[in-house]
C-alpha cells in the first residue's frame, strides 16, 4: 500500500509540475465547462507534448555525445568483465593449489596413522600369540 501511495503522490506531483509549466493548458482548463472537457483537454495536451518529448529524447539518445558515452560505458563494462574473469581464474588457481596441499597433507597423515595402527596391531598379535602359546603349553603339561 505504501508503494501505491508513493506512486500516486509522484504522479500528482508530476501532473502539478506539468500544469504549472504549461500556460496554454492552464488557460484551456479554466475555459472548460465540465470535468469531461477538462480531461479531454488534458489528454490532448499530454499527447502533443508526449510526441515532442519523445522526439527530443530520440535526438538526445542519437547525439554524438550520448553515443560516445555509451561506447565508453561498453568499453568500461568489457574491461570490468575481463578483470573479473582474470580475478576469478586466479582465485580458482589458488583454490586448486590449496586443495592439492591439503590433500597431500591428509594423505601423509593417513599414511602415518595407518603405519602406527599396523605396528600396534602387529605388537598385539605377537602378545596374543605368545599368550596363546603359553596357555597351550600350560594345558598340555
Amino acid at each position: 500500500m505504501k508503494r501505491l501511495s508513493l506512486l500516486l503522490g509522484a504522479l500528482g506531483g508530476g501532473l502539478a509540475g506539468y500544469l504549472f509549466s504549461n500556460k496554454k493548458l492552464r488557460e484551456d482548463l479554466t475555459k472548460a465547462k465540465d470535468p469531461e472537457q477538462a480531461a479531454r483537454l488534458l489528454g490532448k495536451h499530454l499527447q502533443q507534448d508526449g510526441k515532442k518529448l519523445a522526439g527530443q529524447v530520440r535526438e538526445f539518445i542519437e547525439s554524438d555525445e550520448v553515443q560516445k558515452s555509451v561506447d565508453k560505458a561498453k568499453k568500461a563494462a568489457k574491461q570490468t568483465l575481463e578483470d573479473a574473469k582474470k580475478e576469478l581464474k586466479k582465485t580458482t588457481e589458488r583454490g586448486k593449489k590449496a586443495a592439492s596441499k591439503q590433500m597431500h597433507a591428509g594423505m601423509e597423515t593417513a599414511k602415518s596413522k595407518i603405519s602406527k595402527a599396523t605396528g600396534n596391531a602387529k605388537k598385539r598379535m605377537k602378545k596374543t600369540s605368545s599368550r596363546v602359546r603359553t596357555t597351550t603349553r600350560a594345558l598340555n603339561k
